[in-house]
């Protein structure tokens, strides 16, 4: 998608005074296989790894949160809001990457400013289109009548979790209402399916559905940040 490799640090300690050379060989081995993004995410509180990686030209991108609802048999998820919720197919793509593609912007490829945001909107393109052929992840389509309304890319994990990956409002729809009522019916679906929580991952300038997770009950634990590392930038 990007026209160049792409790595992700999954984990990174500072140990000792010889964590800048370990960087360093990390570096050579980015460079030899022309990798132009490199992405990390950090605990809050990890200070010490993010200014190594400040120092080796990475840059603080976004602090996300992963919210979290543990009650999925309160009173209020009592149905789904008017809405059906059924699985996504190819019948439904046209639809959904149309929204896919205009209904974010607050995420880290959008807000880079050394990438394009063209970028962004390509890449939730793609997730949705995978996740219709994906082994655990399931595209789950709200309606309003023949109306689309949202769209969720959910996995039901081993625990009970329902992780929600991914998901967003009709653009033409956002402000009416539409929000509230569509994430009320998908914690009443997941309760369906047998779910015994509820989690997903938000940005923390993301403040109109931070207020909405809030608004619906949910917990957030300690977030975490994002660091990015691009080619030229």
């Amino acid at each position: 998608m990007f026209g160049f490799p792409v790595l992700q640090i999954e984990r990174i300690e500072v140990l000792d005074s010889g964590a800048a050379a370990a960087m360093g060989g990390f570096n050579l081995m980015r460079d030899r296989i022309g990798c132009g993004l490199v992405s990390c995410r950090l605990p809050h509180q990890c200070l010490t790894e993010s200014m190594l990686l400040e120092d080796f030209g990475f840059r603080f991108i976004e602090m996300i949160y992963q919210p979290i609802l543990e009650d999925l048999r309160r009173s209020d998820i009592d149905g789904y809001q008017g809405l059906t919720v059924s699985e996504g197919g190819a019948q439904d793509l046209p639809e959904v990457l149309e929204a896919a593609g205009s209904a974010f912007g607050n995420e880290r490829i959008h807000m880079d400013p050394c990438l394009s945001s063209a970028l962004g909107d390509l890449r939730y393109q793609n997730w949705v289109r995978s996740s219709v052929s994906h082994p655990s992840q399931r595209l789950q389509v709200l309606r309003d009548g023949d109306t689309f309304v949202a769209f969720f890319v959910t996995e039901l994990l081993a625990d009970g979790t329902f992780y929600w990956h991914l998901n967003g409002v009709a653009p033409a729809l956002q402000g009416l209402g539409y929000g509230v009522r569509a994430w009320k019916a998908m914690l009443f679906h997941a309760r369906a399916e047998g779910a015994s929580r509820v989690r997903s991952s938000i940005v923390a300038r993301n403040h109109r559905v931070l207020n909405l997770y809030a608004r619906l009950g949910f917990r957030f634990p300690p977030p975490q940040m994002t660091f990015h590392w691009v080619r030229g930038g």
